[in-house]
């Protein structure tokens, strides 16, 4: 399977700030090349905006709404959708362009992005992005992208959690049904596989879901929010998509929220790279699969 890359250079349809532009260093830093030395095909859709920045909402319906077509387009050419973003709202487009009634989700990150207008305290809309998919938030808006069937709670496994904000965001997901995997001092609170294997007997496929923020700060400093310490290694990182592939089919994928003018001494560029050519391999390669 050819692996479709969707670069969408804009944090929450914003294409000035510092996570927009991790999408695109990501393609001069070689990506086809190195996906190509692994034996994945690949090609490239870069999405544009075309319209001026009103607000944050409207905007990133704008991108979402691009978003949805280019996915869907691919998943009709059989490619896998890898998208590159610099915002986790870019989840709304994603799951948009298919039917994902039967399709569950693994999140990892290191924030559950699970506040809704009333419970933010920031405003912050990329923050309100999985309560988004799953229901609870701005509806209207995401029917206007495409499919906005709610992804059912018990069908969302979150991986790689230790920062929430506020004290709401906190409560709200305690009565959810999510399952979830908090990370502290760099190793997980319940294990990865067992949960995963949960999922596994509701749903056959996932639409997989990766902030950089979820990587431990030493190998993952350059990302949108400030850092958290104590994530994931690049290891854990890779044995943890590597586990999501061998017991799901993956509809499609992200990498969101790498922002270069972060990066300490390229160690970011480097590290995404290497989760990249993990995910492609893993994911658009059935053959290497194993029954799980």
């Amino acid at each position: 399977m050819e692996v479709a890359l969707i670069q969408v250079p804009y944090m929450i349809g914003d294409e000035r700030h510092g996570g927009s532009k991790g999408p695109a260093r990501y393609l001069d830093a070689g990506l086809e090349r190195l996906l190509g030395d692994a034996g994945v095909a690949s090609s490239v859709v870069r999405i544009d905006r075309t319209e001026s920045f009103r607000d944050s909402a409207s905007a990133s319906r704008v991108v979402n709404t691009k978003v949805q077509k280019a996915v869907r387009n691919a998943i009709g050419r059989r490619q896998l959708p890898l998208i590159l973003a610099g915002s986790c709202d870019v989840s709304m487009g994603v799951l948009a362009a298919f039917d994902h009634s039967q399709c569950g989700v693994v999140w990892i990150d290191a924030h559950a992005d699970f506040n809704t207008p009333e419970s933010t305290v920031s405003g912050f809309f990329a923050g309100m992005s999985l309560a988004v998919i799953s229901g609870h938030c701005y509806r209207s808006l995401w029917a206007e992208i495409g499919d906005s069937t709610p992804v059912p709670e018990a069908a969302i496994v979150l991986l790689g959690l230790r920062d929430l904000s506020p004290a709401a965001e906190r409560e709200r997901l305690a009565a959810s049904s999510i399952r979830v995997v908090g990370w502290r001092d760099g190793m997980p609170d319940r294990d990865v596989g067992q949960v995963l294997d949960v999922l596994a007997k509701r749903v056959q496929e996932v639409y997989l879901h990766i902030d950089m923020d979820a990587l431990d700060p030493r190998v993952a400093s350059g990302v949108v929010d400030e850092p958290v310490p104590g994530g994931l290694s690049l290891e854990q990182m890779q044995e943890t998509i590597r586990a999501v592939c061998t017991r799901f089919g993956v509809r499609a994928a992200t990498i969101a929220t790498y922002n270069p003018e972060r990066d300490r001494n390229g160690i970011t560029l480097r590290t995404g790279l290497a989760l990249i050519e993990t995910l492609a391999r893993a994911c658009a390669r059935p053959d290497e699969r194993r029954d799980h």
